[in-house]
């Protein structure tokens, strides 16, 4: 009954939006791939875990299990599970059929064995997987293929814009990426492509994506500092000064003590009025002020002008600190992992390496497909 009431449910939901029938049978017919939207994916894997939590029918918990055993993870097994759900559905509103257990049980059985056999039929695609596809395309051709990049990644960007258009309310990029179990690496696609604008000298681009980022996506937990910083360093590129400098001075009313608003508002002031100008912007933020991992990126750029200007006095005082610092993260056991962080910003081409999927062969060469190598561990 579980699976019937959900079917009404479903049919309910979607019959004032173009209709549900409609929609399974655009569907049903492409070799059982699954297309759904957002909202459906989720209602559907709702009902695969209601149905593992309560053990009825049986054959869910079994199914899920064998899927688990042969190397799929918690996530695919629920969306495979999802997807035989999904089918079944629309046999009894479609077809006016009886919900069938035995039906059903078949059509999980031959799912299982067509996955253990890497006949991978069984899955429910959203706008997330052809975000995906379209991101990893771009980084496939990166450094090679500029202008390749930069039409997946701006095909990628409409569709991303599309699904953040389908939320209720205003969502956090962390929130998106738990609500997708961390599959998608949304957060640094963002920063990747923003700085790649940068970097290809799309700066009215980089501007108004930036722009964007920051006014659809929620920013109360999240660290938008990139794209603030982004936008200010553009408004000095474009000899809109001024409007840069109030732009800054905004964000520092806020943050008064944000490192990234501070590196990158000196390096805005010292391409326009030189180092000393830039020095004096941030000197007050690093001399008798301790180093910490929230401002070790300013001493570091202090660090470099003070050597410029000669001023021994500060640049004794700054290279104590750093090495304080520097000793602290290495007794914590960490400093190299963290090492990177610390270096000034510099626009650099992204080097990402090529994303593995369950079915790729497996990179160690050993002949066999990924899930059942070392993706299996």
């Amino acid at each position: 009954m579980n699976l019937v009431m959900t079917g009404y449910l479903l049919y309910n939901s979607f019959k004032n939006n173009g209709g549900f029938m409609p929609y399974c049978e655009a569907i049903i017919g492409r070799c059982r791939r699954i297309m759904a939207n957002i909202r459906l994916k989720k209602i559907i894997l709702e009902v695969v875990e209601n149905q593992l939590r309560e053990n009825d029918p049986p054959v869910t918990r079994q199914a899920y299990q064998k899927l688990l055993d042969a190397g799929y993870s918690a996530r695919e097994a629920k969306e495979k599970i999802g997807a035989v759900v999904l089918t079944e559905i629309y046999d009894v509103q479609k077809e006016n059929q009886p919900y069938d257990e035995k039906r059903y049980r078949l059509a999980l059985e031959e799912m299982v064995q067509q996955s253990i056999d890497f006949e991978d039929t069984h899955e429910i695609l959203t706008e997330w997987d052809e975000w995906d596809e379209l991101v990893q395309r771009g980084y496939e051709v990166q450094n090679a293929q500029d202008d390749v990049l930069l039409e997946n990644w701006w095909r990628a960007w409409k569709v991303f814009q599309g699904i953040i258009r389908q939320e209720k309310e205003k969502c956090s990029v962390s929130g998106l990426m738990e609500e997708q179990d961390y599959q998608y690496p949304i957060d640094a696609w963002l920063q990747d492509f923003e700085m790649e604008l940068g970097n290809l000298g799309e700066h009215e681009k980089r501007l108004e994506f930036c722009r964007s980022v920051l006014d659809m996506l929620d920013w109360t937990f999240d660290d938008g500092s990139n794209f603030r910083s982004a936008i200010g360093e553009e408004l000095y590129a474009a000899g809109k000064a001024e409007e840069g400098e109030t732009w800054f001075r905004n964000w520092l009313k806020r943050e008064p003590h944000n490192e990234n608003a501070w590196s990158v508002f000196s390096w805005c002031v010292q391409k326009q009025e030189g180092e000393e100008a830039a020095y004096r912007l941030i000197r007050k933020e690093v001399i008798d002020v301790p180093c910490t991992i929230y401002n070790s990126l300013l001493f570091e750029r202090a660090k470099l002008l003070a050597q410029h200007l000669e001023l021994k006095k500060d640049l004794k005082w700054i290279e104590s600190q750093l090495k304080s610092f520097s000793d602290s993260m290495e007794e914590a056991a960490y400093y190299n992992d963290l090492y990177d962080d610390f270096r000034m910003p510099v626009q650099k081409p992204i080097v990402k390496e090529k994303k593995v999927y369950p079915n790729d062969p497996c990179p160690c060469g050993s002949g066999r497909k990924y899930k059942k190598c070392c993706g299996k561990k």
